[in-house]
């Protein structure tokens, strides 16, 4: 089936033909590109459906580099702390839901985040014992690597005073060694473990909520890791499959391997780069430290506004370069969270010993670095990609000032001196970390909310992150990313002309269609 798409206008981010009025479509790939009288002439027919844009701005179709796509639908059904503005909001909302819930379940909620408290204050253990008497409690802050208990959580899971800390995590504690109801990074797992699973039906439900809200923001291609969200493998697969496939969601998705599921992935005889145009096995996803909210990102340099303080290595180098070294026999890269310079130290002797041939490994978040860091990023070269959180900027200034190190401002959070160095760079949301709208990520590419100015990515720069970024990572360069004669037709159509208008109206633009494969996926 042919459609073209007339009197838009549209930027195909490809150098040959940068813009252009009108465009073809047939059998899910871009036939042509062109001025609206030319693609009228060549291809338009009786039987040929015409759309008309009526100037509206076309971009290659949006794709989110890192999110949790799963997790992001499960969050929109939950208790979330997000508009909380200080500690007493937030412990009122927790008051209200725990009315819902019968006496004895697990209340659990997520997105708190102290920093956008008018007081900065993380609520006490004895507040969420008076908020929540009967109920066990377990909050998840907005970065997911810190949470909040209550006592009948810690009673209800074995966890005391006395209980040692895991290598990979800590329990909060007060002057005198007792619990304040605080976790850090891994030493929650005996909490999550005792909450009851979520039915496969859910699961389902909870996904399809986040596909369709990513399709309703203007994505067209997600790369997502949810094995921690929807229990397995088989699980992860049977359910994208179900719904991008079957159900016709059409959301183009590569899926991240969590490491431990490893084995899991092998009995199928899957490795990356395996499935079809619409869901496909990616990078083999490791932890290597936290987040800057809980102090947990691990640091070369003692934390400003915690002397003695340098974050958490999740992992030691051994068990990094074990794990590497089993991916790459096995044909897959890894794809590793590493916000810290001290982490990144670690994820980059890991992927120069173990390099995997035609594949690109992933260094998810490269938030504060050091200049020597970004020179061995530039020599592992196309071996290597970047996967960027612009929106980081807007929710971690300006506190995260005084948590980093002065010698290490200027490169954090440095994305146009990523870029400058050449490094293959693409942008994501780490959905529901942050809003899985891309447009907020690029607005916050462009204007940083008016920190480090000199970091600021043009709109030009800013779209190519969100479109011929989100391939590089899977060596797509080929059939996305650009509006290109004979790639995919995956377009993100919006009211307003991003490119050219003042960076503020990307805040009141509107997505008001999305295509992938030719198909109308989402209209407004």
């Amino acid at each position: 089936m042919r459609t073209i798409y007339t009197n838009g206008t549209i930027y195909t981010m490809d150098a040959q033909t940068p813009q252009a009025t009108a465009l073809a479509i047939e059998n899910g790939r871009i036939l042509a590109v062109g001025d609206t009288e030319d693609i009228r002439l060549q291809y338009g027919r009786a039987d040929v459906e015409e759309i008309h844009l009526g100037g509206a701005t076309v971009l290659p179709g949006l794709i989110d580099n890192h999110l949790h796509v799963s997790n992001h639908g499960i969050k929109l059904s939950t208790l979330d702390f997000t508009p909380a503005q200080s500690t007493a909001e937030m412990l009122k909302m927790l008051r209200e839901w725990v009315i819902k819930i019968p006496q004895g379940e697990w209340v659990v909620g997520t997105g708190w985040n102290e920093n956008q408290f008018s007081d900065r204050r993380i609520p006490t253990l004895q507040e969420l014992n008076e908020a929540a008497p009967n109920h066990p409690v377990f909050l998840t802050r907005v970065c997911n690597h810190a949470y909040l208990a209550n006592t009948r959580a810690f009673e209800r899971t074995g966890i005391t005073a006395s209980t040692a800390d895991p290598a990979d995590g800590s329990y909060g504690r007060d002057a005198n060694g007792a619990l304040n109801g605080i976790i850090y990074e891994n030493a929650s797992r005996p909490l999550q473990n005792a909450i009851p699973k979520k039915s496969r039906a859910e699961l389902k439900d909870a996904l399809r909520r986040g596909i369709k809200h990513a399709l309703a923001s203007g994505l067209t291609g997600v790369h997502t890791e949810d094995l921690r969200y929807l229990n397995d493998f088989e699980t992860t697969w049977s359910l994208y499959r179900e719904l991008v496939v079957e159900e016709d969601l059409r959301l183009r998705s590569n899926l991240l391997i969590y490491y431990p599921h490893l084995d899991e992935l092998k009995a199928t005889g899957l490795t990356t780069g395996d499935g079809d145009e619409w869901v496909n096995i990616g990078a083999l996803k490791i932890f290597a430290d936290g987040a800057m909210g809980g102090r947990t990102a691990l640091m070369t340099l003692p934390y400003g506004d915690a002397p003695g303080t340098y974050g958490t290595a999740i992992l030691s180098q051994e068990e990094l370069n074990r794990i590497a070294a089993a991916g790459a026999a096995y044909g897959m890269p890894i794809a590793v969270h590493a916000i810290g310079d001290g982490a990144t130290d670690m994820v980059l002797e890991a992927m120069e010993k173990h390099q995997v041939l035609g594949h690109r490994h992933r260094l998810i978040h490269a938030q504060v670095l050091r200049p020597e860091q970004i020179t061995r990023m530039q020599q592992l070269g196309d071996r290597l990609a970047l996967d960027l959180q612009p929106r980081f900027v807007t929710s971690d200034y300006p506190w995260v000032l005084e948590r980093i190190a002065p010698e290490l401002h200027k490169t954090s959070y440095a994305w146009k001196t990523l870029l400058d160095a050449g490094l293959l760079c693409g942008g994501g949301s780490d959905a529901p970390i942050e809003p899985i709208e891309p447009l907020l990520g690029l607005h916050a590419a462009i204007t940083r909310s008016g920190y480090q100015p000199e970091q600021r990515l043009t709109a030009q720069e800013a779209v190519h992150l969100f479109t011929v970024g989100g391939t590089y990572a899977t060596r797509e360069e080929d059939v996305k990313g650009t509006i290109t004669p004979g790639k995919f037709a995956d377009l993100t159509i919006l009211d307003r002309n991003i490119m050219t208008e003042h960076p503020d109206v990307i805040l009141e633009t509107n997505v008001i269609r999305t295509v992938i494969g030719g198909t109308t996926v989402y209209e407004k």
